[in-house]
């Protein structure tokens, strides 16, 4: 038997190239995908080892919730020199170390700044829990001096001695570049770039003088526990302590979960791409085994049984999908190599390089094998159950006869889909209608195929004699039409669905937020001030109405990570959207605060009281006179106080953060200018007031695309399933085309017909999908609609869709350009005597 399978094999290994190429494409892409994303994993995590190896005990930030459920990140915390101190000096501790960081940037000979992207960090003076190294020069140590990463230096050609103009939140600074390091296997520690500096500058240039760390770490020689036991004492509310170990997870979790999401996303789509090749190996194996009846009708004649039959067939589509998924394994390692020379070229490098596992091997066998022997299961079946005598008789052609079953079937499918799509009470309901209408088009496929072709016969007419040839040969195979097709239907109607519902449910999420009012521009200083002279310069930008500058610090409230603004409110409340729940704004008054809801329900009554504390521990009870909604516009300023109680509680400072409002309309016109202020200084970052709605539009529009994109990997799949059925179909009807040359068909109109056919079965393919992915998109909204509030208006893109019917049609010309070319190579002699 086994001789007999590698035999088959070998002997039809062209009819079965497009299988191979169908498992290799889908394999290849799988292997890839998982090789660069362990590559990315790794770097990601090994970069957290590097930088936080020998912390044992960690003092970081609490989350607050507010950024959660205002989508703004609060002023964060920091850790006063004094508790600091405290830190450091607790028993078992043998080191420490404060992490400070703000933007900084450089400015050239020629007055122009570099480097505008990066981060400037106070030099830590322990080497253990020092990630960074030197690796030309010193160390900065001395007021005045400064090292940055190597790759900053190569890139800009910086030269340890030489004088620089730092920009700094203090302004520009005159320093020397003492010192070139590097973190781990990388240059730079930060993504823009490292820039370090000495304790003697880090303070007054990072953080406008005051000694605060935004975390601390410890080295501790015992018990790491009694350490965090002990640590938990001196630290001030909104911190957390962590252990080294949980430290670390915590890092991994945040550092690796987008890239592990990420290798999980686009495994997905190389699965789907092989489910598709699925229809490829089905198709073909249907194909194949009709045109070998005869051949399996004399084993079964000299006495091969029926299971001995299938298990011929299932055990040559296990060869070839051991042999396909090989090929695969070895064209993904092969593409990631490719693909890594060419990065090389341009100077890049993949994140944590390539990373050959075991688990990828594995899995890319494992699929691309299991996928192919499912594929041909149906097909060993069928010739299992063909009588031999019958089998003797049979031409290698398909019954046309579709049977009652396959059409009740449809019919319930589609009808059980839609009822639950239209009255599902639950996601899993609505999922799974969504799933049956989608499988009664898979199971009804046949019939919309014979559907399909007639009804496109009054338009392939106008094409000739060829036009309804193609529409006969069509409907004479409608279940090879529909099986072909389903190979494109399957990723036109992804495509169409993540067109239709992701446009649909982008175009809600950006009326929500534009529904909203807030300031037309939010400024802000990350660490520095918005000095007057700042505010003057943006009132003097045309159609600048107003500027409100104000104070904004962080605290905690009861316990919680919160942040606190004072300053004129009446103007603020002019030109932003500070909504209040309850009681009234007009009532603060010192020994007052209005209090942000976060939604956590947590949040106290008017009358109530709560405690605010400061990042140097001081508090001070507040009566609460009013609850303010969670806005774009609350989520900066936070909870507001009183001037008086704001001064008393932080001190005096200076504002951070400013609201800008300008004349209706003008907010195109004076966004450069706002935004070329913002850029003289490193600080300050300016946004627009529907920021987040750009936002959400932004990333709504990449992800269709990335989708788009990745699943057009099934399309292709789908267009080497199309050749192949094309490819088979013309080697099936030789004698059939012979005849038609014989009796004076050209060349040429033969040609024509082969193609017109595979336009054919490409538009059945492609109006299939985008009709079904219309369907279940918009039921699909309407579903959303009825279980909750929302009124999602659904978003056709047409022109997207229009573009998607193009490409179809051109998949059809392109399929059949090689089966063309093929249906009159042989001579018609032959052809005609062909067997």
């Amino acid at each position: 038997m086994i001789k007999l399978v590698l035999s088959s094999v070998r002997h039809n290994l062209g009819r079965y190239l497009a299988t191979l190429v169908a498992i290799v494409a889908g394999v290849g892409f799988y292997t890839a995908v998982s090789v660069i994303s362990d590559g990315v994993i790794d770097s990601l995590e090994g970069n957290i080892d590097d930088q936080y190896g020998n912390v044992d005990v960690a003092v970081v930030p609490d989350e607050a919730d507010v950024v959660e459920q205002t989508g703004a990140q609060p002023e964060p915390l920091k850790v006063p020199q004094a508790a600091a101190d405290q830190l450091a000096a607790l028993p078992g501790v043998d080191g420490s170390a404060g992490i400070l960081t703000a933007p900084v940037a450089f400015e050239g000979s020629d007055g122009k700044p570099f480097a505008t992207s990066a981060t400037g960090r106070l030099w830590i003076t322990d080497a253990d829990l020092n990630p960074l190294s030197v690796v030309t020069g010193d160390a900065p140590d001395a007021a005045g001096e400064v090292a940055v990463d190597q790759g900053l230096a190569d890139d800009e050609k910086l030269k340890v001695g030489a004088e620089l103009t730092l920009l700094t939140l203090a302004g520009p600074q005159q320093v020397e570049l003492v010192g070139i390091t590097e973190f781990g296997d990388s240059d730079a520690l930060d993504t823009g770039g490292t820039v370090s500096l000495s304790e003697q500058d880090a303070f007054n240039w990072l953080n406008s003088g005051k000694q605060e760390y935004e975390s601390f770490y410890l080295r501790a020689s015992g018990s790491a526990d009694d350490v965090v036991a002990a640590a938990g004492k001196a630290t001030p509310d909104g911190f957390a302590v962590e252990s080294g170990d949980e430290f670390r997870d915590d890092q991994r979790e945040a550092n690796g979960s987008f890239a592990q999401t990420l290798k999980t996303a686009l495994q997905a789509f190389a699965v789907l791409a092989l489910l598709v090749g699925g229809f490829v190996i089905f198709n073909t194996f249907s194909v194949i085994v009709a045109q070998r009846l005869r051949e399996l009708a004399v084993l079964a004649a000299i006495g091969a049984t029926p299971r001995q039959l299938k298990r011929s067939l299932r055990l040559e589509g296990l060869v070839l999908g051991l042999l396909g998924s090989v090929l695969g394994v070895v064209a993904g390692y092969l593409l990631t190599l490719a693909l890594q020379g060419i990065l090389a070229l341009t100077g890049n490098e993949l994140p944590g390089g390539i990373s050959f596992r075991s688990a990828n091997l594995v899995s890319g066998l494992f699929l691309g094998t299991v996928i192919t022997v499912l594929s041909v299961m149906i097909p060993a079946r069928r010739a299992g159950r063909t009588e031999p005598i019958e089998a003797m008789r049979a031409a290698a052609t398909e019954s046309a006869d579709l049977g009652r079953a396959r059409a009740v079937t449809a019919l319930v499918l589609a009808a059980l889909g839609l009822l639950g799509m239209l009255a599902g009470s639950g996601l899993a309901t609505i999922g799974a209608g969504a799933v049956a209408f989608v499988a009664s088009v898979f199971v009804g496929a046949p019939y919309l195929a014979r559907v399909g072709a007639r009804a496109a016969r009054p338009l392939l007419e106008r094409f000739g004699i060829e036009g309804r040839l193609a529409v006969d040969n069509s409907v004479r195979s409608p279940k090879r039409t529909a099986t072909t097709a389903n190979a494109l239907l399957i990723g036109v109607f992804l495509v169409t669905l993540v067109a239709v519902a992701g446009a649909s449910i982008r175009d809600f999420a950006i009326q929500q937020v534009n529904d909203v009012q807030s300031a037309d521009y939010v400024v802000v200083s990350q660490g520095g001030t918005i000095d007057p002279d700042f505010v003057s310069q943006l009132k003097d930008v045309k159609d600048v109405n107003d500027v409100v500058a104000f104070e904004r610090a962080p605290v905690t409230i009861d316990g919680a990570a919160a942040t606190v603004s004072a300053g004129d409110v009446a103007e603020m409340a002019k030109i932003a959207n500070l909504e209040v729940d309850k009681g009234d704004l007009a009532d603060l008054a010192d020994g007052t605060i209005a209090v942000l809801d976060t939604g956590d329900g947590k949040a106290p009554n008017v009358g109530g009281t709560v405690t605010v504390t400061d990042s140097r521990g001081k508090d001070a009870e507040l009566k609460v006179v009013a609850v303010l909604a969670p806005t774009q516009d609350t989520g900066q300023t936070g909870s507001i106080l009183d001037q008086a109680s704001f001064d008393s509680l932080v001190g005096d400072v200076a504002p951070t953060i400013a609201f800008v409002d300008v004349a209706s309309g003008a907010q195109g016109e004076t966004k450069d200018a706002i935004e070329d202020l913002a850029d003289q200084r490193p600080d300050i970052t300016a946004q627009e007031g529907n920021a987040l709605g750009q936002l959400i539009r932004t990333v709504f529009d990449f992800l269709i695309k990335a989708v788009t994109g990745l699943l057009l990997m099934s399309v292709l799949i789908a267009l080497i399933g199309i050749v192949n059925t094309m490819s088979l179909s013309i080697l099936e009807r030789r004698r059939e085309l012979g005849l038609l040359r014989i009796i004076g068909m050209t060349d040429k109109r033969v040609r024509r017909m082969v193609t017109l056919e595979s336009v054919l079965i490409a538009l059945l393919g492609t109006l299939g999908g985008m009709v079904t992915g219309l369907v279940v998109s918009l039921l699909l909204v309407l579903s959303f609609n009825r279980l909750s509030d929302a009124t999602i208006t659904p978003s056709i893109p047409w022109v997207e869709l229009v573009a998607i019917m193009v490409l179809g049609v051109l998949l059809g010309v392109l399929a059949a350009l090689l089966p063309a070319r093929r249906s009159t190579r042989m001579e018609v002699l032959d052809a005609i005597s062909a067997g």
